[in-house]
Formats: C-alpha cells, sequence, structure tokens
C-alpha cells in the first residue's frame, strides 16, 4: 500500500473514535454543570430560604423540564442544520447559564439558570448518538454508546470530587465581593467556578470530522424502512418505544434520585462533610460506572453477535435487578463506607444508557435517528429527571414529613421503581427483538465506507 494511502487509512479508521472522545468529553462537562446543585443543597437552602421539595424542582424538574421542551427541537436543528454548530450553540448556552446561577440571589433567579442549563444540555445526546451511530457498524456500536456514555460517569465523578473540593475551599474563605457582581456567597461562586470553562471547551466539537454534519443516509429501496416517515415509524414500533422509554426512564428515574439526595442522606445521616461526601462518592460513581458502562457495551454486542436480538433488554433486565438489591443494601448499611461500597454496585447496575441508545439506533432508520434519540430523551427525562429528585423530596416532606428520614425516601424509590423496570425490560424483550430483526435486510446494517 502507498505510504499516502497508508496514512488516510489510518486517519479514516482512527476518526470514529476521535468522535468518541471528544463528545465524551463534553459530556464531561455537562454533568460537571448538571450535577453540582447536589452538593449545594444545604448552603442553598440557607441562603434562600427554601425547602427539600423547591430544591428537588431546581435540581431535577427546572433542569429537565426544559431539556425535554427542548428535546424534539434539537433532534430536528440536528437532522435540519450542521450538527458541530448545533452542538457548539448547546454548549455554550448550558455552561453561561451554569455560571449565571452563581449570580441568583432568589429561588426564581436561580430556576430560570437551571432552565437555561436544560435547554442547552438538550443538544447533547440526540447529537451524540446520531454521530456516533453514523461511524460505527451495529457489531460495534453497543461499545461504541458506552464509551461515550462513561463521560456521565466521569463528569457525575467529578462533579462530587472537584465540586466538594471546591465547595469546601470556597467555604473556606467565605464571601467574594466583586466589581459589578456584588457580594456572592460560596455557593454561588463554585456555580461561576464550574460554568465558565464549558466556554472555553465549546469550539473543540469543531476538531470532529465535518461529515457527521448531515445524517447519512445511504441508497435503499422504494418499500426499505429507511424511507419511512416519522410518524409511519412510530406507528409501526410503537410497543417496542413503549417498552423501551418506559422501562429506561424508571432506571433513570432511580439514578436521579440517589445521584441528587444521596450527598445529603450522607451529611444528615453521619455528618460528614461535603469533601468527604463528594470524594467517596466520586470514587464510586467512577469505578461502578466504568464497569457498567464498558461491561455492558461489550457483553450485548457479542450477544447480539450470537444472534440475541433481545441482547440489551435481557441485560437490562438483570442489571434493574441488580440496581433495586444495592440500592436497598446501601440504605441499610450501617456507616458512609458501606453505605458507598452498596452504591458503587447500584452505579454498576444503573450505567446502561449507553446500551439504550444504541438499541435505539440498531432500531431507527439513519434519517430519523435524531428526532426519535430526542422523543426517547424527552421520555426518559421528563421521567427521571423531572420526577426523581421530586419524588424522594416529596416522600421526605410529605410522607415522612422530617428531613432526617431521607434515606427511607431513596429507598422507598429504590423498592417501588426498581422493581418496574424489571417489568418492562422483561415484557418487552419480544418487541425489542422483533424491531431489531425488522432491520435485519436494510441499509442500516451496511457497515460506513468512510470509517472502515
Amino acid at each position: 500500500m502507498p505510504p499516502g494511502q497508508a496514512g488516510n487509512t489510518a486517519n479514516t479508521v482512527g476518526r470514529p473514535w476521535r468522535t468518541v472522545f471528544i463528545l465524551q468529553f463534553l459530556y464531561v462537562v455537562s454533568m460537571l454543570d448538571r450535577n453540582l446543585m447536589a452538593l449545594l443543597v444545604q448552603p442553598i437552602k440557607q441562603t434562600l430560604g427554601i425547602s427539600d421539595f423547591a430544591i428537588s424542582l431546581l435540581q431535577g424538574t427546572a433542569f429537565g423540564l426544559f431539556y425535554a421542551l427542548c428535546g424534539f427541537f434539537a433532534g430536528w436543528l440536528l437532522d435540519t442544520f450542521p450538527r458541530r454548530r448545533v452542538v457548539f450553540c448547546g454548549v455554550t448556552l448550558w455552561s453561561l447559564s451554569t455560571a449565571g446561577c452563581g449570580l441568583a440571589s432568589s429561588f426564581w433567579q436561580l430556576l430560570v439558570g437551571r432552565f437555561g442549563v436544560g435547554s442547552g444540555e438538550a443538544v447533547l445526546s440526540p447529537a451524540s448518538y446520531a454521530m456516533i451511530s453514523d461511524q460505527f457498524p451495529p457489531r460495534k456500536l453497543g461499545f461504541a454508546m458506552g464509551v461515550w456514555a462513561t463521560g456521565s460517569t466521569l463528569g457525575g465523578a467529578m462533579s462530587l470530587l472537584l465540586g466538594g473540593l471546591a465547595v469546601g475551599w470556597l467555604t473556606t474563605r467565605g464571601s467574594l465581593t466583586l466589581p459589578l457582581l456584588g457580594t456572592l456567597a460560596p455557593w454561588q461562586q463554585a456555580f461561576l467556578l464550574v460554568g465558565l470553562p464549558g466556554v472555553i471547551a465549546a469550539p473543540m466539537v469543531f476538531l470532529i470530522w465535518r461529515g457527521v454534519d448531515r445524517p447519512k443516509v445511504p441508497q435503499v429501496r422504494a418499500g426499505d424502512p429507511e424511507n419511512m416517515a416519522l410518524g409511519a415509524f412510530l406507528s409501526s414500533r410503537w410497543r417496542y418505544l413503549a417498552f423501551h422509554f418506559f422501562a429506561y426512564g424508571m432506571v433513570t428515574l432511580v439514578a436521579y434520585g440517589q445521584s441528587a439526595w444521596v450527598p445529603t442522606y450522607l451529611l444528615r445521616e453521619f455528618h460528614v462533610n461535603i469533601a468527604e461526601a463528594g470524594a467517596g462518592l466520586a470514587m464510586a460513581s467512577a469505578g461502578g460506572g466504568l464497569v457498567g458502562f464498558l461491561v455492558s457495551g461489550h457483553v450485548t454486542d457479542r450477544w447480539q453477535a450470537r444472534g440475541m436480538l433481545d441482547a440489551h433488554f435481557r441485560y437490562s433486565t438483570w442489571a434493574a435487578v441488580g440496581l433495586t438489591l444495592s440500592g436497598v443494601a446501601a440504605m441499610l448499611a450501617p456507616s458512609p463506607a458501606l453505605v458507598i461500597c452498596a452504591t458503587s454496585g447500584a452505579y454498576v447496575s444503573m450505567s446502561i444508557s449507553g446500551i439504550a441508545a444504541a438499541n435505539l439506533q440498531l432500531a431507527t432508520p439513519a434519517h430519523l435517528r435524531a428526532r426519535v434519540s430526542s422523543l426517547y430523551i424527552i421520555a426518559v427525562n421528563v421521567t427521571g429527571l423531572c420526577c426523581g429528585p421530586s419524588v424522594v423530596a416529596a416522600f421526605t416532606d410529605f410522607l415522612f414529613h422530617d428531613p432526617a428520614r431521607v434515606g427511607s425516601s431513596i429507598m422507598l424509590t429504590y423498592v417501588i421503581f426498581g422493581p418496574l423496570a424489571v417489568i418492562g425490560f422483561h415484557f418487552g424483550r419480544r418487541a425489542s427483538a422483533s424491531a431489531l430483526d425488522h432491520l435485519s435486510d436494510a441499509a442500516f446494517w451496511t457497515e460506513p465506507a468512510e470509517s472502515h
């Protein structure tokens, strides 16, 4: 092979993974901005004088509502305009909005800031699903999505570790007075500190191969699924989509309920400080999440290669069982160390969003992926982000009437919604296999020429 051709081949082969790692890094940035508030519950409550339930609205509903409302619009933008430019605008918007939360002096101002964070982040996941699935064949897609999805684990861990250290350091320094901005409390400084670097990171998206700016639609026969309109696809796959959105939505609800309130549980139940809670949960999140995402992607790719078309739902069924058991064990643990150990098991089990995305891409024609992905993101985030933190807070405020019972509220969330996820995955396996089997001869399954 001529030297020039060899270099071009190496560049082409490495191009899909460059896309994965850049999008993964931006995912880390998004999770830092999204999850910081979990460490700031107590100081925000003290400053603004609000309840646990009001905090849950800021953590989940304010973010998740706009994340969901902007989701389908984001999918349309990504299927219509150059994807890299859309992602750049989204990253810039959520980063500036996070920094803006640091300027809030009331509940309503903080609520508006969280609206902005949710609106900007609505772009990243559907863009990532579409860009990655355009460059990887089905037999490698699960692992590629799993690697990308580790960004949520790394970002969550960094938000806990670096956020905890930053909040502890800023707290020792006390309030800070800045020109034009006035006096800022430590929690406000933390939002500014975390939000502004995202503006610098946003241009990284233009390092991704420009070929992903438009959906890759191969040549197909007139009757092939690739020619389906969105409405026809949704009508023909409604059973599969219903089980997929419901079951993964239940896992997301439990995951966000845990992420939002376990740090507060450690503070209230065991009186650990924010830095210690953040460091411990960061290790649990990083270790458990990395194992969960990479193993789930590898295992489901192998199962699917053996002809097991329900591989993603089959794996997720057992993962939901493990999530329920690990979560209950964490809330019954008698020490912070054991809580963190059991929580790491929950992180392993809940880290299946990569295979959820892969499964959806495998069942969806190329020209519909961004919009169908956005519908999925809307569904699971209305369920998970909007409801997860608020369900835990509602149990605490309205059922137990005691902030000290937040651990009981978290455990009740595991006990109710974990089994519902198991039921959804188990009874959705046949519909999932049918959705993938229907496209088995379609043009989707041809390996992308640009990347191989």
